[in-house]
């Protein structure tokens, strides 16, 4: 279902671009388009971080504890490992800080932990 929804969210982006015209603007470059294509990823990004911010509630509820890694939320809090992909194809980790709040990072566009465009979510 959730695969469907990214679909459908991809569809109606391109939809309104082509309606509002952003493809044949004047000066329209394809630098503005992967400009639109990163905000939409980290748009789709918070969805993400929101179902597994949800499961992670869950299994604690449940558990009275967090996961050690998003895996263990398969199959009961998640239905599938492809919804611990960010939408830059990369795998989701958990970490816990010093004050034991759980963080879901994300490697960002480059693939690769540990740098600037790193995204992090604490959960509280």
């Amino acid at each position: 279902m959730k695969g469907f929804f990214i679909v459908i969210l991809a569809a109606l982006l391109i939809t309104a671009l082509i309606f509002t015209g952003q493809f044949s603007k004047k000066g329209s470059s394809p630098k503005d388009l992967v400009k639109l294509i990163d905000k939409s990823k980290k748009a789709l990004f918070e969805v993400n971080i929101r179902s597994i911010k949800n499961a992670l509630d869950s299994y604690y509820f449940d558990n009275n504890k967090y996961p050690y890694t998003l895996e263990e939320l398969i199959p009961q809090y998640l239905k599938s490992y492809i919804e611990l992909i960010d939408p830059w194809g990369n795998k989701f980790k958990l970490e816990t800080d010093e004050e034991m709040n759980q963080i879901i990072i994300s490697a960002g566009r480059d693939g690769v932990l540990g740098n600037s465009d790193d995204i992090q979510r604490r959960l509280q």
